[in-house]
């Protein structure tokens, strides 16, 4: 049916965290928002945040202060979406989990607000059962996308170890068996999925990618602006990694493998796109300590550049001379296949979730060993080679046009959301049916 003769459905995202604090997820369907509306879908967001500042209009960080946990603040706007956050307590537990998802039964309650789909986002509980039982019993499909499973996947010889990861399993298993339908971003998670004896629907819907936003745009003028303004020679080397700052993505492995490469070519920058979590959390204080040791010691600490978060991501990638990211873990990373589709080469450590979804190496991109001298030397390999530069760059833009166009992405969420819908519907409207033909009897 084309989208335009579709009815229009009801999404509600729920997530624990939303606009302006992000995860990797919440920032995907963020950007999803404006298709979701194209194809019919009219989205809602429900969120919740226990922090006055991330609270994202003035006016209700203003009036933070007011508000108790549990009660919801004065409706916001992102992206022409309307936004229901209700303050929760600090700290993580069963009374932020619990008050998060009465918030969203609440408001599902509601008849005006009552929506066709939920599109689960973020980390979900086992404790959230009883509401997910609840709102299935409102006649409500329940969507979860899950993006990272390494909890799922530790692999251990030690015997209580094993116990626990077993148990682990356990309850994921029972909390997704309680959902209509599960969304993967690849195909090894849906064959961990199958083999933990899930039995909800699983559909693999790969991220997507943006193609006219993240184009094959090298050293455009707004790219060239950029790298002038963090003092970035024409003829100096920019090295781009995008992600948060913290152990789990190794920026401190990419700074140490960086000065390997910087000791030989010191016409040689390292730019960091995304927010300073060593900086936010104190349990990183010890960790931000070695960030800045290895900065000074490297002798060019003007080289090396924290620009936070930004909104023209596109402008890095279409900026740099090579991409890195070495993580430990991954589900399938939005800032990979952004590089990949701006054409610029890409190195990456076997993290756990890789799978030949991203495609493979050696072709699309490159892959190092997660140590500083395997990832310095395959750094190095792909700046001394101008070829395999631009060989890298064109097969991994291919790859992404062929695999990853975000509007095929949509398709597949709006698709399964309508139906979803109409099944639901059609559900409802056989019971009533039924109660109708009793009666009659």
């Amino acid at each position: 049916m084309p989208q335009e003769t579709k009815p229009r459905t009801k999404l509600c995202l729920a997530s624990p965290i939303f606009h302006p604090t992000y995860g990797g997820s919440t920032l995907r369907f963020m950007r999803y928002l404006p298709g979701f509306r194209q194809r019919n879908i009219d989205c809602r967001v429900l969120t919740g945040t226990p922090l006055a500042e991330d609270a994202a209009t003035p006016e209700n960080r203003e009036y933070w202060s007011q508000y108790r946990p549990g009660q919801m603040l004065p409706p916001e706007q992102v992206n022409d979406t309307p936004l229901y956050r209700v303050r929760l307590p600090g700290g993580k537990g069963l009374r932020r989990t619990t008050l998060l998802n009465q918030a969203l039964l609440n408001h599902c309650r509601d008849p005006q607000d009552k929506p066709d789909v939920i599109q689960l986002i973020g980390t979900l509980r086992l404790q959230s059962i009883f509401w997910l039982s609840r709102l299935r019993a409102m006649g409500i499909p329940l969507v979860y996308a899950v993006t990272n499973t390494s909890k799922l996947t530790k692999k251990t010889n030690r015997s209580l170890l094993r116990q626990a990861l077993m148990l682990r399993q356990w309850r994921y298993r029972t909390l997704f068996n309680y959902l209509d339908c599960i969304i993967v971003n690849n195909t090894p998670m849906h064959d961990l999925m199958r083999d933990m004896g899930v039995n909800s629907r699983i559909e693999v819907i790969q991220n997507g990618v943006n193609l006219q936003r993240f184009n094959v745009s090298k050293r455009n003028p707004e790219a060239m602006k950029l790298r002038h303004h963090l003092g970035i020679g024409d003829d100096e080397t920019m090295i781009t990694t995008v992600g948060a700052v913290m152990p789990r993505k190794g920026s401190d492995l990419l700074l140490e493998a960086w000065m390997r490469i910087n000791a030989a070519h010191s016409n040689t920058h390292l730019v960091y796109v995304g927010p300073r979590k060593d900086l936010e959390h104190p349990g990183l204080a010890a960790f931000n300590e070695r960030l800045e040791k290895l900065r000074v010691e490297s002798g060019n600490p003007e080289r090396v550049h924290f620009v936070g978060l930004s909104n023209n991501v596109e402008t890095y990638l279409h900026g740099s001379d090579l991409f890195v990211l070495p993580s430990q873990r991954e589900g399938m990373p939005n800032s990979v296949i952004e590089a990949m589709a701006c054409g610029t080469p890409v190195v990456i450590t076997p993290f756990i979730g890789l799978s030949d979804d991203l495609g493979s190496a050696g072709k699309q991109y490159l892959l190092a060993d997660f140590d500083a001298d395997s990832l310095s030397a395959t750094m190095a390999t792909v700046l001394k080679d101008h070829s395999l530069r631009d060989a890298l760059g064109n097969q991994g833009r291919m790859w992404i046009e062929t695999s990853m166009d975000l509007q095929h992405s949509l398709d597949r969420y709006a698709n399964l959301y309508h139906e979803l819908a109409g099944r639901a519907f059609n559900t409802i409207k056989n019971q009533d049916a039924d109660v109708n033909y009793t009666v009659t009897l």
